[in-house]
């Protein structure tokens, strides 16, 4: 019995040795890489950051930003902006530009409107 014991060991050694790795791989925490629009707390500190930078811009006047996102696939998924200096083409284009480098959304996916944010 022994020795058939050490048969299969020597036989089966590499696919038992991927086996336990697998499973130590499975069993050993995943790393903190979660993007900005993982978490409410997260996504409201974000917005609020790019809110006092957005509004600093000429132009803008009072501003108003809202998020949203995917939290399973951890992705921005639109953004809407309410301000009043919304009706210049020059003052859309910027907060479009800025967005855009912020989240990484496409234009298609960013609102800019004149308001009372």
């Amino acid at each position: 019995m022994d020795r058939v014991l050490k048969q299969l060991a020597g036989k089966y050694k590499y696919a038992v040795a991927v086996a336990l790795l697998g499973v130590c791989l499975m069993v050993l925490p995943r790393s903190g890489t979660k993007q900005a629009a993982d978490t409410p707390d997260t996504r409201g500190t974000v917005q609020s950051e790019m809110e006092t930078t957005l509004a600093a811009f000429d132009g803008v006047g009072r501003l108003r930003l809202m998020l949203t996102g995917d939290a399973a696939a951890q992705r921005w998924t639109g953004a809407v902006i309410v301000c009043e200096g919304g009706e210049s083409a020059a003052v859309r284009l910027k907060l479009t530009q800025a967005v855009r480098a912020l989240t990484g959304l496409s234009a298609d996916r960013i609102a800019v409107i004149k308001g009372r944010p």
